[in-house]
């Protein structure tokens, strides 16, 4: 069913997200620490998910020794998702073109 493929994947992504968070931490490559998360090549709706969901699910468990709570979870995604919209909105800024702009002919 596809409430059980979504469970599955966002554990996947919560899975991912506490390789990920030791990955950069202990330093296992110095040169790309976001080696191991681009290596999953997420879409932009399972990029969304994985910064703004699993990260500060999976950062929280390993931050406070446990799950979090839903208020805690709450502004852990709050702060992710300002920071997720932050970054995206300077990449744009420094070589994309502005959403809804149209090449003349």
């Amino acid at each position: 069913s596809i409430a059980m493929k979504l469970y599955i994947q966002n554990n996947v992504h919560q899975f991912t997200a506490l390789l990920s968070y030791w990955y950069r931490t202990l330093k296992v490559d110095d040169e790309n620490p976001n080696a191991f998360i681009d290596a999953m090549q997420l879409d932009d709706a399972q990029e969304f998910k994985y910064e703004t969901i699993a990260r500060p699910l999976a950062e929280g468990s390993i931050q406070y020794g446990r799950t979090l709570t839903m208020d805690e979870f709450t502004l852990a995604r709050a702060r992710a998702t300002a920071e997720y919209q932050r970054r995206k909105g300077s990449a744009k800024k420094k070589g994309g073109k502005k959403k809804g702009s149209k090449k003349k002919k």
